[in-house]
């Protein structure tokens, strides 16, 4: 099936506009570059005049910005919301343009006899899957994947070329784990011994909710007796490192190369900006935002915005900090000083 722009507006709730219900959609591209069978989409109304000069075919925009784009060549799809509209619509087409394999075991997949898979399984070249492992029905586990003894994949699940669930996790229905994504490698646990680091054994394991993302690449270590929780919606960018025993909420959004201590707790709906590092067993509230590059090392509450970190000396750093919570008020007293002083 072709991608229609009749498809798009029913797909996406819109009402069609302009040159035809019939136009043929094969791609997506931005609006300067968009051809007459791409789609497009305009975020901003106020950008209504650039879009109008595009050459794509069909164009997801705001009733806002009908007016301006009524000299528009191709056709219009007008909803609410663009951005959401050509994410739907870039589903479609993803299934066009990168079709999956057809539900089958590839003949070189090592499968325990005690595995259970479900009904339309994908398991690819040279993935192994272990003992008692349950694959629900829908999952495709590409090439390469390792799917340990007791692992659980929920259904509809995918696991991307390299992936790895060792024994005893799980992953959630819908859930997406990206080429090369680790859940369950051992947290890093270990206690001095004459001189020597005595490695102590993890045996926890990592659930993963429903409906996650996981980047490539990106480490979440198993916990050290119960489960690194992982909650249902929250998706994780590629290069992140998630330590033992750390329970996450749902509906969170980790950003790249973000590491997250041992035994951190993390609320609902928290955004981790880039590099940021969170330090063990601390908390951070609901709907909080962790601003790019920010180390974390106290508790924070719900609906805080933070920034900042500089590496100093620790005693050196602790004044800092506490001359700088004071500075609004060393300010103020000098303005007023400045000013009884005619300076």
């Amino acid at each position: 099936m072709k991608l229609t722009s009749e498809a798009v507006a029913k797909l996406t709730g819109g009402e069609l506009r302009g040159a035809g219900k019939n136009v043929e959609i094969t791609g997506a591209a931005p609006l300067e570059k968009a051809g007459p069978k791409d789609l497009s989409f305009l975020a901003d109304a106020k950008y209504a005049g650039a879009a109008g000069r595009s050459n794509s075919g069909c164009l997801l925009a705001s009733p806002m910005a009908a007016e301006a784009l009524k000299d528009f060549k191709g056709t219009l799809v007008l909803v609410k919301n663009p951005r959401l509209a050509f994410s739907l619509a870039l589903a479609a087409l993803e299934k066009e343009l990168r079709p999956l394999k057809a539900r089958v075991c590839h003949p070189s997949a090592v499968i325990s006899i005690t595995a259970r898979l479900g009904k339309d399984v994908y398991i690819g070249p040279l993935s192994i899957i272990e003992d008692s492992a349950v694959i629900g029905d829908g999952a495709y586990v590409d090439a390469q994947c390792f799917v340990g003894a007791g692992a659980k994949i929920g259904s509809n699940a995918r696991l991307y070329p390299g992936v790895k669930v060792l024994d005893n996790c799980e992953v959630g229905e819908r859930s997406i784990l990206h080429a090369g994504a680790v859940a369950g490698s051992d947290g890093y646990g270990y206690t001095p011994d004459g001189g020597l680091h005595k490695k102590i054994p993890q045996i926890g394991r990592v659930i993963i909710g429903s409906d996650v993302e996981i980047g490539a690449n990106t480490a979440i270590d198993r916990a050290a007796l119960e489960a690194t929780v992982i909650g249902d919606g929250t998706k994780i960018d590629n290069l992140v490192h998630i330590a033992h025993n750390v329970r996450m909420g749902k509906n969170c959004l980790i950003m790249g190369q973000v590491g997250i201590a041992g035994s951190a707790v993390i609320g609902n709906s928290v955004i981790l900006a880039g590099q940021v590092a969170i330090s063990d067993h601390i908390t951070i509230g609901d709907n909080t935002v962790v601003m790019g590059k920010t180390g974390v090392i106290s508790d924070l509450g719900p609906n805080q915005i933070v920034f900042g970190h500089m590496a100093r000396p620790r005693i050196q750093a602790m004044r800092i900090e506490v001359l700088l919570s004071k500075l609004p008020e060393m300010h103020t007293t000098i303005r007023k000083i400045k000013k009884h002083l005619g300076i």
